[in-house]
């Protein structure tokens, strides 16, 4: 059997537990005190049938690449040392390459921090290590430097873990005793999943401040701790996984999942109507979370949600994922109430109603503010809110824009932005979920001066019309 390449879907193993120690950079009375203790199980190693891998030493610093962590993190460089031992079982008695490629970095190597946050690797720039590379012969190694961010606060578990997609992962246990997936699993308050991966909710918290950040005007900060379990599963040689297995038997080897497009896929929806992403800088959840085999872990979602928000949910939605023994179907959403009751999307009467194929257009309201989010009506001016909504009929979620749908005729108006209920700029496109869950919005609109109507232009999917709003007297 070949070995298959990198999916972006995911990477995957099981394997080898050794210890690994690290050195940090800091005066030894200012090392917090998880760096001695890690520091007494240096240097540290871990294998499988293929390859080793060393930690030799460990640094934490308040910048990388220029760059400083996200609020509330620090980073932690490790040097590595990727050695190759192909065993000739393999190339000889199965036909492996003996040539071993390291696909992917950022998605083959995380740390695993305090049992309940995975983080991604970082390449530093003085690392001699690229995201990819190939260890051509048995008995070749690359050594560089890798780096994480981690909270910047006391730590209690440390470990790094590798995955391939053919031979077993490799653990190295850095600091503290690894919890049992299952105990965790079972610690959450509720839990979704389906074949490819689980999600569940262990804390929900509100805040005005979040690591030194006010919340927008009229909102505060949901803070999730969301953690879950890759569950995809694909057929792989036994003896890739262990000498003793007997020659053509073939074994299924739980991988890591990556929960893709999450950034606009995993949403605060508030009242049922109103849907919000994550904050990503605040977020210790990475973008695309890796949802690992071996453990039950992920990282805070943070939110800016409304302060008068009487029902909130939080839903994952699923795209179509890709990748070995995954069909096309899409999965469905998985969803955890963590407020009031779930609701469905308030629809109210509509002023405008547009039926544009799968996609349901409506004008709910208009209003005529003197000041909206920042912006104030000039001096013979007039600025209009218009509120909005869109429904999508299909089976099937999709990203949507809204800013262009609806524009102004006549070269005398212009569309200022569109926004959240909050106010909150609308990152656009967003995502619309199928069957009839619609989302509303606002569009902000600065006219030259005051009309008795407005007239727009409505440009859809497989729709154009002319649109006109009447001020009431």
């Amino acid at each position: 059997m070949k070995q298959p390449s990198m999916r972006k879907a995911a990477l995957g193993m099981t394997g080898l537990l050794v210890l690994v120690g690290l050195v940090a950079t800091k005066p030894a009375a200012a090392q917090p005190p998880c760096v001695e203790a890690v520091q007494e199980r240096l240097p540290a190693s871990g294998c499988n049938r293929a390859f080793t891998l060393h930690v030799k030493e460990m640094a934490f610093s308040d910048e990388l690449n220029g760059r400083t962590p996200p609020p509330g993190q620090r980073w932690i460089t490790l040097e590595v040392r990727f050695d190759s031992w192909m065993p000739s079982d393999l190339v000889f008695g199965l036909g492996y390459p003996e040539p071993l490629l390291v696909a992917s970095l950022a998605r083959q190597l995380y740390l695993l921090v305090d049992d309940r946050q995975v983080v991604r690797s970082t390449l530093s720039e003085a690392s001699d290590l690229e995201d990819e590379f190939v260890l051509p012969r048995s008995g070749d190694r690359r050594q560089g430097q890798v780096a994480f961010a981690v909270p910047d606060e006391p730590l209690s578990q440390l470990s790094l873990h590798y995955y391939h997609d053919q031979y077993a992962p490799i653990v190295v246990p850095l600091l503290g005793e690894r919890a049992q997936p299952d105990e965790e699993r079972d610690a959450a308050s509720r839990q979704e999943g389906h074949d490819l991966f689980s999600l569940g909710v262990h804390g929900v918290s509100r805040h005005e401040r979040w690591h030194g950040e006010s919340a927008p005007e009229g909102m505060q900060w949901l803070v999730v701790d969301l953690r879950g379990q890759g569950e995809w599963r694909t057929p792989v040689d036994a003896r890739a996984l262990d000498a003793s297995a007997e020659s053509g038997a073939e074994v299924s080897l739980r991988r890591v999942m990556e929960y893709i497009e999450a950034p606009r896929l995993l949403q605060a929806v508030v009242d049922g109507s109103h849907a919000y992403v994550r904050d990503l800088e605040l977020s210790t959840l990475a973008g695309d979370p890796a949802l690992l085999p071996d453990a039950w872990a992920g990282g805070q979602a943070v939110f800016p949600v409304p302060k008068d928000a009487e029902s909130v949910e939080l839903i994952a939605y699923m795209p179509e994922f890709r990748g070995t023994n995954i069909s096309s179907e899409i999965r469905p959403s998985l969803r955890y109430l963590l407020k009031g009751e779930a609701v469905t999307g308030m629809i109210g009467e509509a002023l405008v109603d547009i039926e544009d194929g799968p996609i349901r257009f409506r004008v709910h309201g208009l209003e005529f503010p003197d000041e909206f989010a920042g912006h104030l009506a000039g001096e013979e001016e007039s600025l209009l809110l218009v509120e909005a909504s869109m429904t999508n009929l299909s089976g099937v979620g999709g990203m949507m824009p809204v800013s262009q749908r609806l524009s102004p005729r006549g070269g005398e108006g212009e569309l200022v932005a569109a926004y959240q209920r909050g106010p909150l700029v609308l990152e656009e496109p967003f995502w619309l979920p199928a069957d009839d869950e619609p989302r509303h919005f606002k569009l902000l609109y600065r006219f030259e001066s005051p009309a008795e109507t407005y007239e727009f232009e409505y440009g859809g999917v497989s729709v154009t019309e002319r649109v006109r709003l009447p001020v009431e007297p």
